[in-house]
This record gives C-alpha cells, sequence and structure tokens, in this order.
C-alpha cells in the first residue's frame, strides 16, 4: 500500500511539473536558474468603425491590413518562486503610416502560494515604458470648423507602473486561472505634436512642432484562461482579457508661446483638455501549442477583438482580428 501511496504522489508530481513547464501555461513560472524566451510575430486584419475621429479623416469602414505585430519576452527564475521579466511589442500599420512599441514591460512576479493541491498565487509588478518613446502625432485642420488629432505612433509616452495578481490551481491536465491587474501613468510633456498645418493660422509665430503637459491616468486589466494538456506534446488554451485604456488629457502647452498668440492658442486647444479617446477591448484568444522537446516549443494564436470607445478615439473597429505564432525556448 506504501509502494502505490508513493507511486501516485511522484506520478502527480511529475504530471504538476510537466504542466508548470508548459510555457504556454498561463500559470508558467521559470524555476531557479531557468531563462527563458518568447518570440512572436503577430498579423492583424482591422475594418474601422464610424467614431467621430474616423468620419472627420474619411477612413470610417476602411480596411488595414496587414498590421504586424512582433513581441519579445524574457525571464529568468531568480528560485522556484520569484522571477524577473520583460517584455517589448511593436506594430507597424502602413495603410496609416502608424508605427512604434504598443507595449513595454519590465518587471517581476513572486509566487506567493503553491500548493499541493494545485493552487496558486502570484503577486506581480511591472514597470510600464511608455515613456521609452514619445508619443508623436499631428493636429490637422479638416474644415471651418473641425480639426482631428492622428496618432503616429501607438506609444502613450508616459512611465507609470503595474500592480496585479494572478491565481488559478492546476490539476492532472487542466489549468484555471484569473488575474486583475492596474496601471498608473504619471503625465509628463514626452510627445511631439506637428502643428504645421494650423501654423499658417498664427501668421507664422506658432512653431511647427510643440510639446504638452498630459494627464496622469489610471487604467485596469483582467482576464481568464483555461489551459489544457492533451497528450505530452500537444495542449491549447482559451482567454478571455478586458481592457480599458484611459482617455488622454491635455494639462497645458509647455512649449514656450509667444505672448501675441498664447490666448488663441489656448482656446484652439482647451478641447483637447478631454481627448475623448478612451476605449475598451474585449478580447477572445485561441492557442495551440506542440512540444518539440525540452525546452523547445511552438504556438499557434487567434485573437477576436470587441471594442467601444469616446467620439475621438482613433482605436475603435468594427473588425480587429489577430493571429500569429510564437518560439518558445527554455535553457
Amino acid at each position: 500500500m506504501k509502494k502505490i501511496i508513493s507511486m501516485a504522489v511522484a506520478t502527480a508530481a511529475i504530471t504538476t511539473s510537466a504542466m508548470a513547464a508548459n510555457m504556454e501555461n498561463p500559470l508558467y513560472l521559470p524555476t531557479g536558474g531557468t531563462v527563458y524566451s518568447k518570440t512572436s510575430i503577430g498579423l492583424m486584419y482591422k475594418i474601422t468603425d464610424d467614431t467621430e475621429n474616423q468620419q472627420l479623416r474619411g477612413h470610417d469602414g476602411a480596411t488595414e491590413f496587414p498590421i504586424w505585430r512582433p513581441v519579445q519576452e524574457l525571464g529568468v527564475g531568480i528560485t522556484d518562486r520569484w522571477a524577473v521579466h520583460g517584455v517589448m511589442g511593436y506594430t507597424y500599420d502602413g495603410d496609416i503610416d502608424r508605427k512604434g512599441f504598443h507595449l513595454g514591460r519590465l518587471g517581476t512576479t513572486y509566487r506567493v502560494i503553491d500548493s499541493l493541491d494545485g493552487y496558486v498565487w502570484d503577486l506581480y509588478g511591472d514597470l510600464h515604458m511608455g515613456g521609452i518613446e514619445k508619443m508623436k502625432g499631428s493636429l490637422v485642420p479638416v474644415d471651418a470648423d473641425h480639426m482631428v488629432f492622428n496618432y503616429d505612433n501607438y506609444s502613450n509616452g508616459r512611465w507609470g507602473a503595474h500592480v496585479g495578481t494572478k491565481f488559478g490551481r492546476r490539476w492532472s491536465d487542466l489549468t484555471a486561472s484569473g488575474y486583475v491587474e492596474v496601471l498608473r501613468t504619471w503625465g509628463n510633456h514626452n510627445n511631439e505634436i506637428d502643428v504645421s498645418a494650423i501654423a499658417p493660422m498664427f501668421g507664422g509665430l506658432l512653431p511647427n512642432k510643440i510639446s504638452v503637459d498630459l494627464k496622469s491616468t489610471w487604467e485596469v486589466n483582467a482576464g481568464a484562461n483555461i489551459f489544457y494538456q492533451m497528450t505530452e506534446r500537444w495542449s491549447g488554451g482559451l482567454a478571455f482579457n478586458y481592457k480599458y485604456h484611459a482617455t488622454n488629457g491635455l494639462d497645458s502647452v509647455y512649449t514656450d508661446i509667444p505672448a501675441a498668440i498664447a490666448p488663441a492658442v489656448d482656446r484652439m486647444l482647451n478641447e483637447y483638455k478631454d481627448m475623448h479617446d478612451h476605449f475598451n477591448e474585449y478580447a477572445f484568444m485561441l492557442t495551440l501549442a506542440y512540444q518539440l522537446r525540452d525546452g523547445v516549443q511552438v504556438a499557434w494564436y487567434a485573437e477576436n477583438t470587441f471594442d467601444t470607445g469616446a467620439r475621438l478615439s482613433s482605436n475603435t473597429t468594427d473588425v480587429k482580428l489577430e493571429t500569429g505564432f510564437r518560439l518558445n525556448l527554455a535553457f
């Protein structure tokens, strides 16, 4: 009887270890001394919706394809419960000439609970690296009464911090998990706005490019995941993610403006105290992974995102589909 019990315990431990070693498992955490890499190449297809922003730009109902989205994640286990990690993501959309880093995080995770019956609880914190690149855009008049702000890249130009928690449970072949996190960004003037299209309205006194002080923001992300180990080599998962992207807001003009035109510039930019560009994303993802050998895994993913946004959002769509492949390595 003791031998049977010992074998059962050993089998469960081996199964749990194999599950934890699967880098597509949402509760994956590298063991002490393990370095891992996840390299993704995504391809997105979009059809824009009819927000006021898209209408003003004459871009409502337009198709944007291909949109390339490479992502690189790296991490290392300091101990079996503590890891550090970072991820960078870049987007290139040639149809609207918008490109830049859409993702940048550097942080750490600590596993508070990893119980024998499969329960897991993590706490983590990440530096939000939006400030690594300036927010760039242009202010363009479309008629006598309206102007539109076009984003040239995907960065908000702000540094910030994520604080979050992840929790879940592992069974022999099944993992269920969820997470919730908040993001605080700090306002600054790390931006560059092309105003050359409206500079003639101010008699040549307005610089062609200006910087503005943007407000700090709060954002929230949350999600849930089901992951299944189908065979020793095949695994797959379903995930839902919710993301709230806060509206950008203008506090003041940072660039020195000649006193003669300062009141007129302030009146013109007053509309952008609230830029009315917040949006919500509801994303459903399917993944399928194959373990080539120990420490080498390939995965395919597909994501369908539904979104809603404010009237001047340039990020909401009628269709937003992304698919891609990921190569996972562990050393």
